[in-house]
């Protein structure tokens, strides 16, 4: 179950920002969006307040077109991710041979994952340069998401045979590898990526992770820490860590990582009706019991059923029946023989383990 929690959280750390020195990067989707701060009202954002001015009317040709760029990437800091399309269109319009112009709208489409769109405006620039490696490694990563992995992984290979010392290659060549099973060869290539810039979070937050799937915890844990020390606000690796550490029956240590994700037992400040968040929660409840804090354990454990609601005691009460408490109802309904037995459940590792995927 640990397993297939960092599954979900290594595919939230892919969407999630990187740090703003570099938001555009060299290939593929840009590395962040609304690394600017506009200090408008949200109604006034909407609106455009803090928008760029319009390009200058006056330019022509490529100037024109690099002006629009600018301007998207502009727009693109303040989240306005449709006005920033807008923007690239009109720098497309231009000349709709322009590779330069090309490549952005692509990689832009990949962002916002128009993943069809995307690879329309690689190809085309692909026709004109057809060995450029900045575009074979953007197609790469949109062949990823479109579920093409053989296609990716000749695009991803022919481009950091070019550049074998591009960060972000060598992360869409990693995530190629982690989506066909083939962890050790990610973990060689984000290796590669962090001796490179070992200040990159998101190439050390996989390293993290692909260490953690490769059963690898105390190196997970490593890297999942040197990612906090360059972001404290990084919940992926925060996540990671404490899956890390839970593996490394490390539970005092772990239950502090996953207070800061979830908010102190009883004060959850997460959406607990999210499936992924009540797998996490139902970790500590597990942990906590482990360290004898049952009251910690029993307010974990009260959110959660009331989050399921019916349906969730339901499950939980078939389970408990199945796996050796022959005695519970089968109501949907809770009372204090009910929670006592789901307690006693939580308490037995292998009964609670088993139970996580009912709740």
């Amino acid at each position: 179950m640990i397993g297939r929690l960092v599954l979900v959280a290594f595919a939230l750390a892919l969407a999630s920002p990187a740090l703003a020195r570099d938001p555009i990067g060299t290939a593929g989707s840009f590395r962040s969006v609304g690394w600017a701060q506009c200090r408008a009202p949200y109604e006034e954002w909407k609106q455009g307040a803090c928008d760029p001015a319009p390009v200058d009317a006056t330019l022509s040709g490529s100037s024109l077109a690099r002006a629009h760029i600018e301007r998207s990437i502009a727009l693109l800091a303040q989240t306005r991710t449709e006005e920033a399309l807008k923007a690239a269109n009109a720098a497309v319009a231009i000349d709709p041979t322009n590779v330069s112009s090309l490549t952005f709208r692509g990689r832009l489409l990949s962002t916002l994952l128009k993943l069809d769109a995307a690879e329309r405006d690689l190809n085309a620039a692909l026709m004109i340069e057809p060995t450029n490696p900045v575009l074979l490694a953007s197609r790469a990563e949109v062949l990823l998401n479109a579920g093409k992995g053989p296609d990716a992984l000749a695009d991803i290979t022919a481009a950091i045979a070019q550049r074998p010392d591009d960060t972000d290659m060598l992360s869409i060549k990693a995530r190629i590898h982690m989506s066909r099973g083939q962890v050790d060869l990610a973990k060689r290539d984000l290796e590669h990526a962090v001796s490179l810039d070992p200040s990159d979070r998101r190439t050390r937050l996989m390293k993290a992770q692909a260490q953690f799937r490769l059963g690898q915890f105390e190196g997970a844990v490593d890297d999942a820490t040197q990612t906090l020390a360059i972001s404290a606000s990084d919940l992926m690796a925060r996540e990671t860590r404490a899956l890390a550490l839970i593996a490394l029956d490390r539970p005092a240590e772990a239950i502090e990582d996953l207070n800061v994700l979830l908010g102190p037992p009883g004060q959850p400040t997460t959406t607990v009706a999210l499936r992924h968040n009540r797998e996490i929660l139902f970790q500590r409840a597990l942990l906590l019991a482990q360290l004898g804090r049952r009251e910690e354990s029993n307010h974990d454990i009260e959110a959660l059923m009331l989050s399921g609601g019916k349906q969730a005691i339901l499950r939980v009460q078939l389970y408990l029946r199945r796996n050796g408490f022959p005695d519970v109802r089968i109501d949907g309904e809770r009372d204090t023989d009910f929670d006592n037995t789901l307690r006693n459940c939580v308490l037995d590792r292998a009964c609670g383990r088993g139970i996580t995927r009912h709740i």
